[in-house]
């Protein structure tokens, strides 16, 4: 009995050894946050002159593509009243015209896009995007992250998942408006 008792005492324990270090490795848990670098340049740089000339960029782009859209649309609808009407020349015509100008707003969207990205891009350079790097450190460091991911590149598509707390990008504005003696204005 005594012998028994004692097996099961040194088996206990022995399980007990083993497991601690696997106990201490579940514990150890990897802090990750995410960052928008592109929220963060345009809500924290908005006042500066390369911010100003993107907005009105972006601006001027998403009006050229409403008017064209709307052309589209307007000839569209004298397509269907040539086709009630049994015109079918004007019908012919104006599908053509409106395959053509589809292509066009099309291909504008694309280039027009690819320069604005390209003019985002530029504005993410130099001192601007070391002082980003520089506070999303500080953050990171401060909130006790081990690794931070950037959610506005090619790859947010990855994330499948991820809950709000993990989000940084408020803390980061909020520090940037600090450094440059702002308030943040209801960040």
């Amino acid at each position: 009995m005594r012998r028994s008792l004692f097996a099961v005492v040194a088996s206990i324990i022995v399980a007990a050894a083993c497991a601690a270090p696997l106990a201490a490795q579940t514990q150890q848990v990897t802090k990750v946050g995410v960052v928008d670098f592109t929220k963060v340049l345009l809500t924290a740089y908005k006042d500066t002159k390369g911010y100003r000339d993107y907005d009105q960029a972006r601006a001027d782009y998403n009006k050229e593509i409403s008017a064209r859209t709307r052309d589209i649309t307007d000839l569209q609808s004298q397509k269907l009243d040539a086709d009630k009407a049994g015109n079918k020349t004007l019908s012919l015509g104006l599908e053509k015209t409106i395959s053509d100008r589809q292509k066009d707003l099309d291909t504008y969207k694309r280039v027009k896009g690819a320069i604005l990205m390209q003019q985002l891009s530029g504005l993410m350079t130099g001192p601007v995007l070391q002082e980003i790097y520089d506070v999303v450190k500080f953050v990171a460091e401060a909130g006790g992250y081990s690794l931070i991911l950037r959610t506005d590149t090619d790859a947010r598509d990855l994330f499948l998942y991820r809950i709000p707390e993990v989000d940084i990008t408020d803390d980061v504005i909020q520090e940037i408006l600090k450094r440059q003696g702002k308030t943040s204005g209801g960040q």
